[in-house]
């Protein structure tokens, strides 16, 4: 098998030169298509706002090609990446995720409460195997720094404050028959934290949290995605940068200031289309009928929420139906639904699912947080924000009833002593804890800040979006942020909300 693998990725490599080559008049093409769409479902120009923010940041250009009798998508990718750390550099991280499905002691789906809907025929390994590291195209040292392989150190020569380089990688990834965000179930291609990214700089050093089982560990500053795909004739993609079809067979797309890159593939699916603003909306399902429901529940959703907090930023949004034992999994641009969700006694639920899921293209995409360290700083709001889509979509009494199940009840809830809203994931052993305290107690936050502020939390959210769009926000620079809006010391109150045990 390894030799097959090492002739298949020999050959890979020759087709990517001529990639590489028709990828330069793919972009020009794509670019026409943005100055002068070709219809009602054309992918539309990127804004103003998003263009300015693409200057400067790292680019990652990607080849893909899906290879489904081998379970496998080869990687090759390079990223340009200029230091803007304000030191010195002599290492460089990637977050090679999929690594923790090496295992059962390290995969986050091998969690008792999750293992048998994830792995229901039994555990399935999935991995990176690497091929190649450069960097300038000179052959670069690297070694995985953690116990979950999910950390790549790359030694590099010296690369001062303001110089650049270029990192390649390629690479095979094994996708384990898995149903989780990342894995293959039953035609479907989750493929959702599997091509590598950089870490995050943070202190004097680069992150390398562990893949923890309990909510999303993954945090990534905004960067330019160009990418091509290779499927079979015939399958579905769906990804974060919004594809199209090339006459060569190839599928293609960019997508500007964004913090991941994610794919959903499938090997036949009925897809809904349509437009809300500036965004084409795209809806990836089993049925006609189930895609064009959930197509209007986005439109609703972005909708109510580009009101509320400044217009949503990408050309497209894709809601992509999914196998996991989760309501919904966010990307940028992107967001991946359960599977049972659809189901037609779900139809509530499944809205609200979607308006969450949705919410995250402010709280994660456009403003980034430390979903692993505070992750009340992306759910809490989300679950604010879900409240205050009913609310205006469904009236008063609505909202109240809603506010009741989702953040009065876990406040009443008895929880663990040890754990609060402000607790990192590292902390948590369970889903049901990690949503009663994080989601409910978080948002409570949300609510009271509702009554002290002056023109409400809305507003404030506006604005914090306003200021910060395409940034890395830490809870310290939030407690400030808040602190200079309001005009008083909210310390109290995010302490007594986020750290007291209740």
């Amino acid at each position: 098998m390894e030799q097959k693998r090492c002739i298949m990725i020999a050959r890979l490599t020759r087709r990517q030169m001529r990639m590489a080559l028709l990828f330069a008049v793919a972009a020009l093409a794509g670019l026409l298509m943005w100055v002068f769409p070709a219809g009602k479902d054309s992918i539309p120009a990127p804004g103003k706002a998003l263009l300015n923010a693409s200057e400067h940041l790292t680019d990652y250009r990607v080849d893909l090609r899906l290879i489904p009798e081998e379970k496998a998508l080869a990687i090759s990718q390079s990223i340009q990446y200029q230091n803007h750390t304000g030191e010195g550099l002599n290492q460089l991280m990637l977050r090679t995720w999929l690594n923790a499905f090496e295992s059962e002691e390290t995969s986050p789906a091998a969690l008792e409460e999750l293992y048998d809907a994830c792995y229901p025929n039994g555990f399935s390994p999935g991995g990176l195997t690497l091929y190649d590291v450069t960097w300038n195209d000179e052959a670069a040292e690297h070694t995985y720094v953690n116990a979950d392989k999910t950390a790549l150190q790359i030694n590099i020569p010296e690369l001062k404050p303001g110089e650049s380089g270029t990192l390649f990688l390629r690479c095979v990834a094994a996708i384990p028959s898995c149903a989780y965000r990342t894995g293959y179930v039953d035609g479907c291609w989750q493929l959702g934290n599997v091509v590598p990214l950089l870490s995050v700089y943070e202190n004097g050093e680069w992150r390398t949290d562990a893949y923890f089982p309990i909510g999303d560990p993954f945090i990534s500053e905004c960067a330019n995605f160009h990418v091509s795909l290779d499927v079979p004739e015939g399958f579905v993609p769906a990804c974060t940068a919004a594809l199209t079809k090339g006459k060569d067979g190839l599928w293609r797309g960019d997508l500007p200031a964004a913090r991941d890159l994610a794919l959903c593939v499938y090997d036949q699916a009925a897809v809904a289309k349509g437009k809300c603003g500036n965004t084409l909306v795209l809806s990836y399902a089993n049925t006609d009928a189930e895609a064009k429901r959930v197509l209007e529940d986005a439109k609703k959703a972005l909708q109510t929420f580009s009101a509320l907090y400044g217009e949503y930023p990408y050309p497209t949004f894709s809601v992509c139906q999914a196998d996991f034992p989760f309501g919904g999994m966010e990307y940028p641009a992107l967001c991946m639904i359960g599977r049972d969700q659809y189901s037609a006694e779900k139809a509530d639920s499944l809205e609200l699912t979607i308006a969450h899921e949705t919410a995250h293209q402010w709280f994660y995409a456009l403003v980034g947080s430390d979903q692993a360290l505070s992750p009340w700083q992306d759910e809490a709001l989300c679950e604010y924000a879900v409240l205050r889509y009913v609310q205006k979509r469904y009236g008063q009494s609505s909202f109240e009833a809603l506010k009741y199940y989702r953040v009065d009840a876990p406040m009443m809830e008895n929880v663990p002593g040890s754990l609060t809203p402000g607790s990192p994931i590292s902390y948590y052993n369970n889903y049901q804890d990690y949503r009663t305290i994080v989601y409910g107690r978080g948002a409570a936050l949300l609510m009271a800040l509702d009554e002290f502020l002056p023109n409400g939390t809305d507003d404030f959210l506006e604005t914090y979006v306003k200021v910060f769009a395409f940034q890395y926000v830490t809870r310290p620079q939030f407690e400030s942020f808040l602190n200079s809006y309001s005009g008083w010391d909210t310390g109290p109150l995010l302490t007594d909300y986020l750290d007291t045990i209740m």
